[in-house]
Order: C-alpha cells, then sequence, then structure tokens
C-alpha cells in the first residue's frame, strides 16, 4: 500500500498512480491530516486493505501538490557511517556497534518536489536514505519486533553543509544537516507488506 500527503491531506495511491482522499472515502472515520492516520495506524490498516478504492473518485496525482508522508515527525533520528564506501570518504573506518546517531532538525523538513536554498559560501553534500516511518512509540524494542513499530518505508535526502557541520572542536552535525529544506521526504510512505 501506498500513502501521500497530497496537499496536506492524507491519499491513498491506486495502482494507476491517481489517490483517494482518505477522509472522503472513509467518511471522516480517519480524518485529513495524515499525522492523525499515524496516530490510528492498525485500525487503518484494517479499513485500507478492505477498502475498495474503485469505488471512490481518484485524482491526477501532480507531484507539486506532495509534501512529506511524515510533515511533524517526533523526532527525526539518522544513523551515520552505515556503509563502507561513505565512512571511507568521510576518512572514518565503518563502526561495527554502535553506528553514530545524530538528529536533524524538524524544521529541516520538506517534501520530496522542492527547490533548497543552499547556503553562500558553504560546501553543501547529500546522500540519499532509506527512512523509516514509526507507526507508534518505540523504546527497548526487541529487534524481532521492530517491524511491528513500523508503518512503512521512504526515501529522503539528507543534505549537509560540510563547512558549518565541521567547525569547531567538535563536528556540528545537527546544525550542518538541519538548514531549511536539508530533508526532502517522499514521495510516499511503502508499506511493508
Amino acid at each position: 500500500m501506498k500513502l501521500a500527503n497530497v496537499s496536506g491531506r492524507a491519499a491513498l495511491v491506486t495502482v494507476e498512480g491517481t489517490v483517494v482522499d482518505v477522509d472522503r472515502a472513509s467518511s471522516g472515520a480517519f480524518g485529513a491530516d495524515i499525522t492523525d492516520v499515524y496516530e490510528r495506524w492498525d485500525d487503518f490498516l484494517s479499513w485500507a486493505r478492505d477498502a475498495d478504492l474503485d469505488a471512490f473518485e481518484a485524482q491526477p496525482l501532480s507531484e507539486k501538490a506532495l509534501g512529506s508522508p511524515s510533515p511533524r515527525p517526533r523526532q527525526v533520528l539518522a544513523i551515520g557511517l552505515n556503509y563502507s564506501a561513505h565512512a571511507a570518504e568521510s576518512g572514518f573506518e565503518r563502526p561495527e556497534k554502535p553506528p553514530p546517531v545524530f538528529t536533524k532538525f524538524v524544521s529541516a523538513l520538506t517534501g520530496p518536489f522542492t527547490t533548497v536554498d543552499l547556503p553562500e559560501g558553504g560546501n553543501t553534500d547529500w546522500e540519499v536514505e532509506l527512512t523509516v516511518i514509526m507507526s507508534k512509540e518505540a523504546h527497548h524494542v526487541a529487534a524481532s519486533d521492530a517491524w511491528d513499530y513500523v508503518a512503512g518505508l521512504t526515501a529522503a535526502q539528507d543534505l549537509s553543509e560540510r563547512v558549518t557541520q565541521l567547525q569547531g572542536p567538535a563536528p556540528q552535525l545537527g546544525f550542518g544537516k538541519s538548514f531549511p529544506g536539508f530533508l526532502p521526504v517522499g514521495p510516499y510512505l511503502v508499506t511493508p507488506d
């Protein structure tokens, strides 16, 4: 299943690539705000898997209308040096355990099709990332149970302004990676099934 944020409204993406508004199709059982859908994820999945999308008015999809499939996450956590080639180009060895974890500010978040203003005098770099969107709070979860907490996957770009990130006595990961627009996410949440 694919879920999208279309002009600020939760929408299911059909096989044909059109979208069906969740609020209208569910007769208001699930609101228009995609964040509210995640709050009731298990109920939403049950409804969406049984919904006959052909019975609802599907709309064409415009890339310009797509926002982040998770527009207001509580936290954005990222894993650093998680593949050998990037660790080598960064001058580090790939860590065995644990990999470095850093945050990106939510204010860096934007949709998948956007223009990002790059800071003057910097050195902006980017990486494409596999992104996990959680469906419920997870804390001290066994690895074997982790997928029970995942709503789905999407893509993201992790932009980094390396001059800001690397200045000072210690790296400034949060600042160098969190300029406005430095986290384009989407276009869709795709469920693990």
